[in-house]
């Protein structure tokens, strides 16, 4: 049957077509068309506001002609080319496109319908094969250079950042916190601009050169200790880069943090001299060596840095490590041993160190039995002091072995010297040997046989160890013998935790997550979670991290808010920046909020607390101050994390900070880790390229 029109719907088609786009005549007549007789009550041609003549009854054609050239439509307004329009007025021109499309369709489906089955076939087997291996190596090519590209932005932005923060110190008031920026840049810029750092070094010496005349201008207390510790730390600093950068600087700036008589400072002097020395043992043992003779040249006791950089050097150069073990045992031979307790420790620990080092590669040097004969005749000396004779309890066994002429000597000795004690301090020398054991049921033994009044402290230490060992059920049998209930929940609360490592050290980490629900407190259970997730994190285990650190972050909201709980808060940002980034950053946005309320408040009130003061003329103090340390640097810390992921983020939460120096510190630890960061992988989400964190 020839299909029809729907009347209804053509007319309306025409008539939008004459109401909406004139067509002005552009349309010519087909000299294909053949007219027919006009449908009654239909005037021709149409004007404009006259409603249209009557539809057509159009006619598809029959199925012979389809099969071959098809190219008219018939109706009984006349035949219509599918190729060429026609020029029957505005109205017949818009039917006859929708009669052109609907021929095509008519001509199309059957097509699709008939070549479909043959060209899903031949799709088939293309969707079905795996990809190549030559495509495999493409992807992952390309997902490696766009890590390598995203790492490379990551550090130009952090590079940038660091000029920042170098620039910004500068206008910072006090030279103590230009000191701190500066200790903290000195290694990034180390290894990347070496002229920069040494100018950096000269800056530093000038900075102290002010901290102190600031000091005897305005004395404060425990200010000039401060100054020196940080002083320490800037050598430390140095020294792995260039110890003798590091040497130039402690000789410049030693008279600006004077501290204690003449004779203390020479003698911490000498033993940061030695450290500098055993920083160079590795790239150059000899010159360490050369360091280390001269040293023994100086008088006054022997430092025990002597011994590890003994150690750094024979490493190194074992033929200078041989030489100077001999020489350090000559010193020890002249010392006064029976007398100066402080060289017999040294002799007692350079004895130890070297005989455990020889047992495990072979004969010991002879030189040991020469230092192990000098101190068996110095404690048999009727001037060695009675006291001293416990502190060669540690070293009787090598005593034995490289003295064997003293040894019954010196175990009649030291038994007569026992049998002197009384009974507490008998008990306590034999809980001091069980502790040597490293078995708490030795200990348990030791303090039921001890006395009433010395055994409660015995059963506390027992009780620890049990807990130390993860041995919850034994810990809870003791603690359960203390009459101190804060001690009893302490020692069951360590038994728990510690339970809980080993088994999370194990990966059994469901069973570890299970323990943590006996852990009284909120914030410890938190930051146990926490620990127990970064954990699973690194082993892969992906899901269980998740879920304890969203119930970690259960356990911290709508609590009360303190150091406590902004500390457990910053670490969860930690983690979550591990695993899920994109959770860490409303972590760090609430933190640097809180930040920003309590440094306001703490800056208005500080002046008038008696305790040691953050600020100092107005400028918060970046070093041992208790903002610094306890909200400034964890908060500093765990956007740094952050950083490794999503670093626009990590610096936005950075500048969230108002104050000047804080900000500078968050923004150095920001730029560090992603310096110094050099893992390319990160997880899918908030990877370094795009920030997680919107502007606000």
């Amino acid at each position: 049957m020839p299909a029809r029109y729907d009347r209804e719907a053509a007319g309306k088609t025409v008539r939008s077509a004459v109401e909406e786009r004139p067509l002005q005549g552009r349309f010519k007549r087909s000299p294909n068309f053949q007219a027919y007789p006009p449908v009654e009550n239909s005037p021709r041609p149409n004007y404009p506001g006259q409603l249209p003549r009557p539809r057509p009854h159009l006619t598809i054609p029959e199925r012979s002609a389809r099969l071959g050239s098809v190219r008219n439509f018939k109706s009984r307004a006349g035949v219509y080319p599918f190729d060429l329009p026609l020029g029957l007025g505005r109205t017949d021109h818009a039917l006859e496109e929708s009669m052109q499309r609907w021929a095509r369709v008519c001509f199309t489906v059957p097509a699709i319908l008939i070549l479909t089955p043959s060209l899903l076939a031949q799709l088939v087997p293309l969707q079905s094969s795996p990809p190549s291996a030559g495509a495999a190596s493409t992807t992952l090519h390309q997902i490696m250079a766009e890590q390598e590209k995203t790492a490379a932005a990551r550090r130009k932005a952090a590079l940038t950042l660091l000029e920042l923060v170098l620039s910004g110190s500068k206008n910072l008031n006090l030279p103590q916190n230009r000191i701190a920026i500066a200790t903290d840049a000195f290694p990034l810029l180390w290894t990347r601009n070496e002229t920069q750092a040494r100018a950096l070094v000269t800056q530093m010496i000038g900075d102290f050169a002010q901290a102190s005349a600031d000091q005897r201008e305005h004395p404060e207390p425990n200010a000039q200790q401060m100054l020196h510790q940080h002083w320490q730390i800037v050598i430390r600093t140095i020294a792995p880069s260039d110890a003798e950068l590091a040497l130039s600087f402690m000789n410049a700036t030693r008279t600006y943090v004077p501290v204690g008589d003449p004779e203390q400072q020479a003698d911490e002097e000498r033993s940061l001299r030695l450290e500098l020395a055993t920083q160079r043992a590795a790239r150059n043992p000899r010159d360490a060596l050369r360091l280390a003779e001269k040293e023994l040249q100086t008088s006054g006791d022997l430092p025990f840095e002597l011994i590890n950089l003994l150690s750094q050097i024979a490493a190194a150069d074992p033929e200078a490590g041989a030489q100077l073990l001999h020489e350090l045992i000559g010193q020890v031979r002249g010392a006064d041993l029976s007398s100066n307790n402080n060289d017999l420790n040294f002799a007692l620990n350079l004895l130890n160190t070297q005989a455990n080092s020889f047992r495990d590669s072979g004969t010991p040097d002879e030189s040991l039995k020469t230092l192990a004969d000098a101190i068996a005749s110095a404690a048999l000396s009727p001037n060695f002091p009675a006291t001293s004779l416990p502190s060669l309890q540690g070293s009787v066994e090598n005593l034995e072995q490289l003295a064997p002429g003293h040894a019954q000597a010196l175990s009649q000795k030291v038994d007569e010297y026992v049998r002197t004690l009384t009974p507490q301090q008998q008990a306590w020398n034999q809980f001091s040997q069980a502790q040597a054991s490293g078995d708490p049921n030795q200990l348990l033994a030791v303090a039921e046989q001890a006395s009433p009044d010395v055994r409660p402290n015995m059963m506390q230490q027992v009780a620890w160890q049990f807990a130390n060992n993860g041995d919850l059920q034994q810990a809870r049998q003791v603690a359960d013998r203390l009459s101190d209930p804060f001690q009893r929940e302490q020692v069951i609360q360590q038994a728990i935790r510690q339970t809980a490592w080993n088994a999370a050290n194990q990966g059994q980490f469901a069973a570890a997550r299970q323990l943590t629900q006996e852990i009284t407190s909120d914030e410890d259970r938190a930051t146990t979670l926490v620990q127990f997730a970064t954990n699973a994190a690194a082993a892969k285990q992906q899901t269980i991290a998740e879920e304890m650190l969203e119930e970690a972050a259960a356990l911290l909201a709508n609590h009360t808010p303190g150091v406590a709980l902004f500390t457990a808060q910053l670490q969860l940002a930690q983690a979550f920046a591990h695993v899920k980034p994109t959770r860490a950053v409303p972590l760090l946005e609430r933190s640097a909020s809180q930040l920003q309320q309590v440094l306001a408040a703490a800056r208005e009130v500080d002046a008038f607390l008696p305790y040691q003061h953050s600020f100092e003329a107005g400028e918060l103090i970046l070093t041992n101050s208790f903002m610094c340390n306890s909200l400034i640097r964890p908060y500093a810390d765990a956007t740094a994390i952050l950083a490794i992921y999503d670093f626009p983020a990590a610096r936005i939460l950075a500048e969230r900070l108002s104050l000047p120096e804080a900000r500078l510190f968050t923004q150095l630890a920001v730029a560090r880790n992603a310096l110094t960061e050099q893992d390319t992988l990160a997880p899918a989400e908030g990877i370094a390229g795009g920030s997680s964190l919107g502007l606000r």
